[in-house]
């Protein structure tokens, strides 16, 4: 049993009734070993961290007039793919575009022919200058210090962060490029360890992690390492030795694990990451401040913490579950009734009446049956129609021929009547004698012709050299045509025949057309009966249909009518989480009744040596355990996120230093001695201050085991205070390295 278990037990108990839990502190323990929370508390003991000897070695590319070059391969830089032309010649932080170049292939310059008219593919040839940088900086506080920017001081910085985290993320390009090979040996406790590593424009391979024995020579090889395996390596080496641990915090609902690299970020000052007090994560800043100052249960706060922020997560994850769940349930009820109410909707809009299939299917057997007898007296008003119109044909040919014969038969007449007294060809005179000669001579009285005594007996004067045929005509027409008083006789029987043979037809087609007529009525009545009864019958069998979907769609509400029992489909064990919301609350009251006590001496601690940076206007400082700050700035309330960057600046670098101190002082921190601080004078802190700050540093190193190294420009105070031994200076426009 363990005693975190027993103040659980405790708690648990002391719930409200209905949420009280009885448990025994085996049962506990066995909860907090499931859940990977520790039961006993790690006292924190400093670990002091310091770097010995930094060495990297490359190829500088220079300028070839650049006094440094002389004597040098030449290299020639493709700048043809758009990339703008580098001015390589410094180690610099932040490489420095070639202006002229710049403005030429962006079209910023207003003359561009000033920029030295140049073609943007024109290569560039660059000096390949190798270099061989060694520093061996001591215990206390040592200076980087440059006339001017730009002159590798912050390269030195990166170079050693880069060794001890294993992440190569602040170089310029150009810096990057040029380093090929980098060894670090770095001090942890009372071993001694090289970080040695080739590289490839920041891209690490062959690195290694190998224990320096006495005397200088290399013994064991702790950890072997390539790019991608670099921060781990650091990880595992860096760790255990420096008596810290990895990390946990529920980020959106999931746990996230950090390494060594994140206590690395804690470990250096620049002025452009201020955003928190301690590290560069805001989000960070409470588990690294609670580590460092190292009380016993902080580790198994900070496990706990992201225990129940997991816990949590998925609780809240389970509740969203049930409510999406719940919605979906009374949605779909709610459209299952919706298609019921439709579905009824449908049925009213029917039309009412059911018909008689029995007579339906006979009234269509009725239409189809007079379409049958309609077609067949169709069939004979065609038959009719076309004898019809034959006979019209037949009799409008006889009267044709009749009026041809009559009209024949009365010239006949007409001319076989006359008495002609002269030839009507040569006008010759016929005399009474030969007119009278006709009866007995047989002779016309005209042309001497003999004549046709059968028609001369019938008063007809015909030669008889006319055809028989012609003749009989000729006898026979004027007889049967004509009276002797000249009236018309009654039409011949060939005609009479034909117009009753036409009568009787069209008598017979008319009685067709009205049987017709009347099948014809009567079967459009019969079709409209039918099809009224069709649409009936289409409108019961919807019916029948929409029965059966009515039936389903209150089914369907009626199985969705019950109400809606909570859908749990959390992995969340209320126990469990009941438990680890009770460690958190004790851990949380041990840790603060704990730390609450340090954290108002570190915070004096910040307040004094704030006031010792030149920042006298702050006051009244506070640090909580949510590392927050409050202060007072000329007496008004502010906080640190609202002072400006370089009372920022002064507090951070405060802050750290006070951790440190604060571990030494009472050998329970966690903080292992190390900082670096990258361009304190960056924000307009004048050389008055900056020395007050570099004294004041040089005290605290005093009172407690550090290494500080402080990176500037401002080189009058590290000139002025640190000994020979602890600065690397570069004079003037030279550079550090």
């Amino acid at each position: 049993m363990s005693s975190l278990a027993d103040e659980i037990v405790k708690a648990l108990g002391r719930r409200r009734k209905e949420n009280r839990l009885e448990m025994t502190s085996v049962e506990v323990d066995r909860l907090l070993e499931d859940m990977g929370i520790p039961t006993s508390a790690s006292k924190g003991v400093p670990v002091h961290l310091r770097v010995a000897r930094v060495s990297f070695r490359g190829t500088k590319r220079l300028d070839p007039s650049h006094p440094d070059a002389e004597g040098c391969e030449l290299e020639t830089i493709d700048v043809g793919e758009g990339q703008l032309r580098l001015n390589l010649d410094a180690a610099t932080d932040a490489v420095r575009a070639d202006a002229a170049t710049l403005k030429t292939l962006t079209g910023d310059g207003e003359n561009q022919d000033e920029a030295g008219d140049m073609d943007a593919a024109e290569p560039v040839v660059r000096a390949l200058v190798p270099f061989d940088f060694t520093w061996q900086p001591i215990d206390g506080v040592n200076g980087i210090g440059s006339g001017s920017n730009l002159r590798g001081k912050s390269s030195i910085v990166n170079v050693l962060l880069w060794s001890l985290s294993g992440r190569c993320a602040e170089f310029s390009v150009a810096v990057k490029r040029w380093i090929e090979h980098v060894e670090v040996d770095w001090v942890v406790g009372i071993e001694t360890l090289r970080v040695a590593f080739n590289a490839d424009n920041g891209l690490v391979s062959d690195g290694t992690v190998t224990v320096v024995q006495e005397g200088g020579s290399l013994g064991t090889v702790l950890a072997s390492f390539d790019d991608g395996s670099f921060e781990d390596a650091m990880s595992s080496v860096m760790l255990n030795r420096l008596r810290l641990e990895a990390f946990t915090v529920s980020q959106s609902g999931k746990p996230v694990t950090h390494k060594w690299a994140s206590y690395v970020n804690a470990l250096w000052v620049r002025p452009k990451y201020l955003k928190s007090i301690i590290g560069k994560e805001a989000t960070l800043s409470v588990r690294l401040m609670q580590m460092f100052i190292g009380t016993d249960w902080v580790p198994v706060l900070a496990t706990t913490a992201t225990v129940v922020g997991t816990l949590e997560a998925e609780q809240r994850a389970a509740q969203e579950r049930t409510k999406t769940a719940t919605a979906a349930v009374e949605t779909s009820r709610d459209q299952a009734l919706g298609a019921v109410e439709a579905v009824k909707a449908r049925i009213t809009a029917l039309p009412a009446g059911a018909p008689d299939p029995s007579k339906w299917a006979a009234a269509n057997a009725k239409i189809s049956d007079l379409v049958r007898q309609m077609h067949v007296l169709e069939t004979q008003l065609l038959n009719r129609s076309v004898a019809a119109d034959t006979v019209r044909q037949q009799l409008k040919a006889a009267k044709a021929r009749h009026h041809t014969e009559y009209e024949h038969a009365l010239l006949t007449k007409f001319f076989h009547q006359m008495e002609p007294t002269i030839c009507p060809r040569c006008a010759a005179a016929v005399t009474d004698e030969r007119r009278k000669a006709e009866p007995d001579d047989h002779k016309c009285s005209v042309c001497t012709s003999d004549l046709n005594l059968e028609a001369l007996a019938a008063n007809v004067v015909v030669a008889d050299t006319v055809d028989a045929g012609v003749a009989t005509v000729l006898v026979e027409s004027p007889v049967g045509v004509v009276s002797d008083d000249g009236a018309e006789d009654e039409p011949t029987s060939e005609i009479d025949a034909l117009e009753q043979a036409r009568v009787s037809i069209e008598n017979v087609m008319a009685n067709l057309r009205e049987q017709i007529d009347e099948l014809q009525t009567a079967h459009d009545e019969l079709v409209e009966k039918v099809d009224l009864d069709a649409s009936l019958l289409k409108a019961m069998e919807d019916r029948r249909l929409l029965d059966i979907e009515l039936a389903r769609a209150e089914g369907a509400a009626d199985a969705l009518s019950d109400p809606v029992a909570p859908v749990d489909a959390s992995p969340v064990d209320p126990v469990q989480q009941a438990v680890a919301d009770a460690a958190q609350k004790v851990l949380s009251e041990w840790v603060k009744g704990h730390q609450d006590p340090l954290l108002a001496t570190i915070s004096a601690e910040i307040e004094r040596l704030v006031v010792n940076f030149g920042a006298d206007s702050l006051s009244n400082i506070r640090l909580d355990g949510a590392a927050n700050m409050t202060l007072r700035q000329n007496g008004d309330p502010s906080t640190y996120g609202a002072v400006s960057s370089g009372e920022q600046l002064r507090l951070k670098i405060a802050t750290v230093i006070a951790l440190i101190k604060h571990g030494y002082a009472e050998r329970i921190g966690r903080h292992p001695g190390f900082l670096l601080l990258d361009s304190p004078a960056a924000e307009e802190m004048p050389d008055g201050d900056l020395a007050t700050m570099v004294s004041a540093l040089l005290d605290v190193a005093k009172e407690a085991p550090m290494q500080i190294i402080v990176a500037t420009r401002s080189t009058g105070p590290l000139a002025d205070l640190l000994p020979e031994e602890n600065r690397l200076i570069a004079d003037g426009d030279d550079f550090v390295w």
